[in-house]
């Protein structure tokens, strides 16, 4: 009997822990964002910011049973500085994936290091062709935006085939994401028949664009297409109005240049405008008209194409991370799960799909900006 007592005992003391072991919870699975918080680019990131925690907020912050922890980082809108902090995300933070950034310089300059390291990057913004073109994807990187040429090149067939526009100024800002636009746009325009009478770019953070707009005249064009962003999208609309060109020649663009977020500033010069994009709040669809809902009971504003963006990269991220039970220390099946993640979401904008380079093939909706009711 002392035998089996004891044995008993013995059994017991080795057998209390192991339930508080087993249900020691994980630690918190990492998302780093990287985004422009400060300079040219403040108002984007703010904006992109928002879709990331509204997604994030909806599922009270957990996928895969696992807790989500947001880690923000500021790359100032310079490639420099965003490859120090891509790095600091990976090798300090611990993160284990990435979602960002906005400029195109920017996803050129931490392309290599992320392939090297070999961790999921969510593009959701950034869009020039060569992160994604043959020579440069990686199967580390996934794009939910539209590529430069996705957007611009069909919308000068577009202008072509229903306008009566024949001959245009293409006018732009002069940096890797306004000329790979201007560059898809004047190929498709000049393949539909129509003439590009004159190029002009801008420098980015123009302060007045008077001198630009001066060479317009006396070209004998019908219209102008314009690639702008941010700051510079309300700068440019609002001299466009004041120096008198919006009543003689129709101005289109890339939605950048009015999107939702710029429209309460813009006010009456935006009138008219016609762009293309993937997405507005005006899109009527149920996931777009909840999507809007919540963001605008959250945040007091509609959501723009940058929060739409983000939001369904974030959205991409949490079904990977449901498909994999939470368990994401494989970061090659982290990546498999996020390329397979892709129908099992709903965005805003509609279905999409990834092609084999893992860029986004997305609606595209042709808008035209237009005072309705007292919004």
């Amino acid at each position: 009997m002392r035998w089996i007592s004891r044995a008993i005992f013995l059994a017991s003391t080795l057998l209390l822990p192991l339930p508080a072991y087993a249900q020691a919870p994980k630690a918190p699975i990492k998302i780093g964002l990287l985004m422009p918080y400060t300079g040219f680019a403040a108002a984007v990131a703010q904006d992109a910011t928002k879709g990331v925690e509204l997604a994030l907020a909806k599922i009270g912050y957990r996928a895969g049973g696992r807790e989500l922890k947001l880690i923000k980082e500021d790359k100032e809108f310079k490639p420099d500085v965003g490859l120090t902090k891509t790095r600091k995300l990976v090798e300090r933070d611990r993160v284990d994936v990435l979602i960002g950034p906005v400029n195109s310089a920017v996803a050129l300059a931490i392309r290599d290091y992320v392939h090297a390291q070999a961790i999921p990057l969510v593009v959701p913004i950034a869009f020039t062709r060569d992160l994604t073109a043959p020579g440069k994807a990686s199967p580390w990187i996934f794009r939910v935006a539209e590529t430069s040429d996705q957007g611009n090149y069909p919308m000068a067939a577009w202008i072509y085939k229903k306008t009566p526009h024949r001959k245009l100024v293409m006018m732009a800002a002069d940096f890797v994401a306004g000329r790979h636009s201007a560059e898809a746009f004047m190929a498709g325009f000049k393949e539909a028949g129509g003439q590009i009478v004159k190029e002009i770019y801008a420098p980015l953070n123009t302060p007045d664009f008077a001198p630009y707009l001066a060479q317009v005249g006396g070209l004998g064009a019908d219209a102008i297409y314009a690639w702008f962003a941010g700051a510079d999208s309300i700068r440019f609309v609002k001299a466009y109005r004041e120096y008198g060109l919006a009543d003689k020649l129709p101005l289109l663009a890339y939605n950048t240049l009015v999107d939702d977020i710029f429209l309460p500033t813009l006010g009456d010069a935006a009138l008219g405008i016609v762009s293309v994009g993937h997405y507005s709040a005006t899109l009527d669809s149920p996931e777009n008209r909840a999507f809007v809902r919540e963001f605008e009971a959250k945040y007091g504003s509609w959501p723009t194409r940058y929060a739409e963006h983000t939001y369904t990269s974030a959205q991409l991220v949490s079904a990977a991370i449901d498909i994999l039970k939470g368990e994401v220390g494989d970061r090659a099946k982290f990546r498999d799960a996020i390329r397979s993640a892709v129908t099992k979401i709903q965005p805003p904008r509609g279905p999409i799909q990834f092609d084999r380079y893992q860029q986004v093939i997305t609606p595209l909706y042709v808008m035209r900006v237009e005072r309705q009711g007292t919004r």
